[in-house]
């Protein structure tokens, strides 16, 4: 069997723990893979006691699948589990299949090495080091976690062992899976797939709409099955009147015959169950299976390299497939264009849409178009409706009514949000939600419930029945005027959601409906909250910009409120007592300038995650207790925004240093805060721009998670402890006296520095101020920037002279100056530095540094007041390549041309077998188009022994954008080889040598003049 492989020695690996399993388990399963002609490695022979080995590795990665035996005593033998970390490690770099059969032991064993399984494991670690026990572990854990066959759920040894067999020899069949939502081309390409490969099989069929002809009834579906192997093998063998009598009818037909069979619209397990055990197809054969039901593809074990996910076309793609339909070309014809994106924005480029309403619209007026257009707005087209309405069918009473909720309330919203609203109804949401994602019903992206615009509108024609909500969009000029008894009849209200200004209320509210779980009402034009109603199943409560004054007096329970969200209520002047909302998480109240107090009740909220007070300017101290101290019972907050509020006493309470998730805290604005603020340890984010405070205290060291620290017009701040820079974690930090500014301007008192790499390659670090740089750069360059590989970039306006801290960074391999622009003079360099950029250092004159690194890379593109000596060196130095502003190229290139190319003509001589030269291009923009990095191509041909010889140059060569009109100089070293078509001749010799420089982009670049200067190793010296 595994001779048809060319890359596969073996079929199966196996490993396993002799004393459990060689005398009876194994010996049956060799037996069995003999028989049916599966190639195993077993290693009997191979001496144990020693580390796993080439000749072992080379075995496991010759198999085209491994088998892996857990027993009890399976962790007892090192060299069994230095085989599973082989074999792991083979299934995530070769994705070789692992099969997996737990032998007389439990899988949850394995994976969390508990047990007698657990105990083996733990002798065997004895002596080992933490690494070794760690990967050891980690294999363990993977390995248990692959879907296998447990011994305990088999009937017998006998039918575990041929179903092993059988899996094994399943995997000569392909099969592949397509998914994606009704209506996106499955069938279509299904169909062009089959059609590219059936010419490579003698027997095909193309089963279409499964789902549709296969319609699983109740109870007994035995005849369904048998009526779907008729169909299955008169369509393969291309006769009438198959008659199939049992259910192994079908694969006594087709094991030995290599087909291709396409299984259009999938919807049921039972339609793959058989055609899951691929023995049912011979060797070489291909499934291709479509379906609206990921789940089907998972259960069926195929891998994600084996399920292709039909993706929705671009914006212009679309169009193109509407206008074939509608106008037989890929374009709209003229004076359709509006008409044309549309429509194609309705069918919200789902390909049957656009297809349907391409050709219901093929052959109208423009007139025509314009009429039709409102009842496309309005109804789905029967076609589209009916396509869709079968996924929506399969689906059970309590995911159809999650997918209502779906399209008409909560596309769109984060997916915790849906589950939190829904939590206490009986849709069993996270279930549901899986479901509807399997089916494509709807989909999930950043964190977010999705669902195509047809599938919405489908949703909200089905869901016109019973009023579960009533969502009102804001339309210009036109107000409803109801009464205060408007909601009084509609007691199943769930939902409600209301764009500001629609309602009028001139009486206001008496009563709202009690099964009410989200209220979203912008601009309410409500008062005081209606007296009837009761809040117990209230999720959230969003009504900013409302007109309230007050809420309700006394205590109301809402057990279930989670968000309270009255942000921009200018009116509202108290929040009423919540001791009795305790599962609240979120508390907007941001814009609330009316507000005098927080209730003393607050500090109840153990449940509360954010609080946002930002700009609730008549907050105060009354009653003798601070608006702060009213919060130190809330635990569990994470985000606290004071900024900007008349918060009062600006000490935070005591208890603030317990809550172990708090995370962010914004004070900005807060301009009588003096000291910096005593937050704990789990602080993150900490926002204090527009203070007072005078100190970053040294104490910060203790704050090892911040990641921003932000303090812009911080006027009063004169010292910075150096303890800052041992904070790891930090990312972001402003200290700054101004206000901030757009951190690419170029002011004078602004500076901008970014350390990008570090310890671990991707961290990126970001600092403003405008405190004296020589001073505060030292101060907050992180420790780990000192000696780790880094590239440092500073922009500024205002920077004279580099810091000389910039000496002490050993690890700089990249630094960057581009656009300081008063930049006079730069210091000696760090010889690890491979890139300097000082790209329109337009004042820069003086360089106190050498450059002797033959990898350096060296641009001054821009910088027109170098003094001579600057230029000297730059042209002069040992570089990858350097840019410079130049008009004519320098003498000390001793063969010159006032061209893109030169000939050297040479005394005939021998000459080494290959050697280097250094070359510099004379460049001008000529077109004042936006230039692009180039490539510099050098050709070089040359007159080797009598001959024209081309010799092929080691690189291309890299350019910076010059994003100026004025000449440049672009200087690189290079090397070619002399002899490689004359390997036979024992001397070499020249007479003649030409070379050729080009750009990429030679409409808006031209090579004015070039220069040569050829190097050559003689004595171990460098000349001419």
């Amino acid at each position: 069997m595994a001779s048809s492989s060319c890359s596969s020695l073996y079929d199966v690996f196996l490993s396993f723990r002799g004393e459990d399993v060689r005398k009876g388990f194994l010996s049956h399963v060799v037996k069995e893979f003999k028989s049916k002609g599966i190639e195993a490695f077993i290693d009997n022979e191979m001496e144990r006691g020693k580390s796993v080995g080439p000749t072992l590795e080379k075995a496991i990665r010759q198999s085209r699948v491994a088998i892996v035996l857990l027993s009890r005593n399976y962790a007892s033998s090192s060299w069994c589990l230095d085989e599973l970390v082989e074999i792991m490690k083979c299934r995530e770099e070769d994705k070789q299949r692992v099969i997996t059969v737990f032998y007389e032991v439990d899988p949850s064993d394995v994976r969390k090495q508990i047990g007698d399984f657990g105990k083996a494991f733990d002798d065997t670690c004895v002596g080992r080091t933490e690494e070794v026990t760690h990967v050891w572990r980690q294999a363990l854990k993977e390995v248990a976690d692959i879907a296998g066959y447990a011994s305990s759920n088999c009937g017998s040894e006998a039918d575990l062992i041929n179903e092993l067999a059988s899996n094994v020899m399943a995997k000569d069949v392909k099969v592949i899976g397509i998914w994606g939502p009704a209506g996106i081309g499955k069938t279509t390409a299904a169909r062009v797939l089959y059609d590219q490969v059936s010419p490579e099989f003698q027997f095909s069929t193309f089963l279409e709409n499964i789902k549709g002809c296969f319609k699983r009834s109740f109870g007994n579906d035995h005849q369904l099955k048998l009526r779907f192997q008729e169909k299955l093998l008169s369509q393969i063998f291309n006769q009438k009147d198959i008659v199939v009598r049992h259910l192994g009818g079908a694969p006594q037909k087709l094991s030995d015959q290599k087909v291709l069979v396409v299984l259009d619209e999938v919807d049921s397990w039972w339609q793959l169950e058989e055609v899951a055990n691929r023995a049912w197809f011979g060797r070489g054969s291909m499934v291709i299976i479509t379906t609206e039901d990921r789940k089907l593809l998972k259960a069926l074990g195929l891998e994600a390299n084996q399920i292709y996910k039909m993706k929705f076309p671009t914006t212009d793609e679309a169009l193109q497939i509407l206008c074939l339909y509608a106008f037989g070309q890929k374009f709209p014809n003229y004076d359709f264009e509006t008409l044309a994106w549309e429509v194609t924005e309705l069918a919200g480029n789902l390909p049957l849409g656009l297809r349907v309403m391409g050709s219901y619209l093929r052959g109208m007026s423009k007139k025509e178009w314009i009429d039709a257009l409102p009842s496309l707005r309005s109804s789905l087209d029967s076609e589209i409706e009916s396509t869709l309405k079968l996924s929506y069918n399969v689906l059970s009473n309590k995911e159809k009514s999650l997918f209502l909720h779906i399209a008409c309330f909560f596309a769109g919203f984060k997916v915790d949000r849906v589950k939190s609203i829904l939590e206490k109804s009986d849709l069993n949401v996270n279930h549901g939600l899986q479901t509807l994602a399997y089916r494509s019903l709807i989909y999930r992206e950043n964190g977010y419930v999705e669902m195509h615009s047809l599938l919405q509108q489908m949703g909200k024609e089905i869901g016109t029945g019973t009023v579960l909500g009533i969502k009102l969009l804001k339309l210009e000029g036109e107000e409803i005027k109801i009464s205060k008894s408007a909601f009084q009849g509609i007691r199943n209200l769930q939902f409600l959601d209301i764009d500001g200004g629609t309602l009028n209320t001139p009486e206001g509210l008496n009563c709202l409906p009690n099964k009410l779980r989200y209220i979203h009402w912008k601009q309410s034009p409500l008062r005081f909250w209606p007296s009837k109603f009761s809040e117990k199943l209230l999720v959230e409560l969003i009504m900013p910009n409302s007109n309230f004054e007050k809420l309700w007096e006394g205590i109301k329970p809402f057990p279930c409120l989670k968000r309270m969200d009255l942000s921009s209520s200018e009116y509202l002047k108290e929040i009423p007592d919540l001791s009795k909302a305790t599962s609240l998480e979120i508390l907007d109240l941001h814009y609330c300038r009316s507000l005098l107090e927080l209730p003393s009740s607050i500090g109840r909220l153990i449940n509360l995650e954010k609080l946002d007070l930002h700009y609730c300017r008549s907050l105060e101290k009354l009653s003798g207790c601070s608006n702060l101290e009213k919060i130190s019972g809330c635990s569990s907050l994470k985000e606290l925004d004071l900024s900007d509020s008349g918060i009062g006493a600006l000490e935070l309470p005591s208890s603030v240093s317990t809550w172990s998730c708090f995370y962010r805290l914004n004070m900005s604005g807060l301009s009588d805060l003096k000291k910096f603020p005593k937050v704990p340890y789990s602080i993150v984010e900490l926002v204090l721009s527009g203070t007072g405070i005078e100190e970053v205290p040294p104490w910060i060291e203790n704050l090892f998670r911040l990641q921003q620290l932000i303090m812009f017009g911080c006027r009063n701040l004169e010292i910075v402890s150096p303890n800052i820079s041992k904070l790891e974690n930090l990312q972001t930090i402003a200290l700054c006296k101004h206000d901030d500014v757009p951190e690419m301007s170029y002011g004078d008192e602004v500076f901008t520095a970014v350390i990008v790499g570090g310890p671990d390659s991707h961290g990126i670090w970001r600092f403003r101020s405008d405190l004296n740089v020589h001073y505060i750069l030292p101060i907050c360059l992180p420790k780990k920037a000192l000696t780790s590989p880094i590239s440092l970039h500073l922009f500024s306006g205002g920077l004279k002279t580099i810091p000389d801290c910039i000496r002490r960074l050993s690890g700089l391999s990249e630094l960057s100056i581009t656009g300081c622009i008063i930049l006079t003079e730069l210091p000696q360099l760090p010889g690890s530095c491979l890139s300097l950029d000082a790209h329109f250092c337009r004042s820069l004159r003086r360089i106190n540094s050498s450059f002797q690194n033959p990898n350096i890379c060296l641009n001054f593109a821009g910088c027109y007041n170098l003094n001579q000596k600057a230029r000297k060196l730059i042209q002069t130095s040992v570089c990858k390549y350097a840019l410079l502003p130049g008009n004519i190229v320098p003498a000390h290139f001793t063969r010159r041309a006032f061209s893109s190319s030169l000939t050297i003509d040479l005394t005939p001589r021998p000459l080494p077998s290959s050697f280097r030269f250094k070359a510099c291009i004379l460049l001008s923009k000529v077109s004042f188009h936006y230039l692009r990095e180039q490539n510099v191509f050098c050709r070089v041909r040359g007159k080797q022994n009598g001959l024209t010889v081309l010799y092929g140059s080691n690189q291309i060569h890299h350019m910076p954008c010059l994003g100026t009109s004025q000449n440049h100089l672009y200087i690189f070293e290079d090397s070619f080889s002399l002899n490689q078509h004359f390997p036979e001749a024992e001397v070499t010799t020249f007479s003649e040598l030409s070379f050729l420089f080009t750009v990429d982009d030679y409409k808006a670049l031209v090579v004015y003049g070039c220069g040569v200067r050829i190097l050559e190793v003689l004595d171990g010296k460098e000349t001419e």
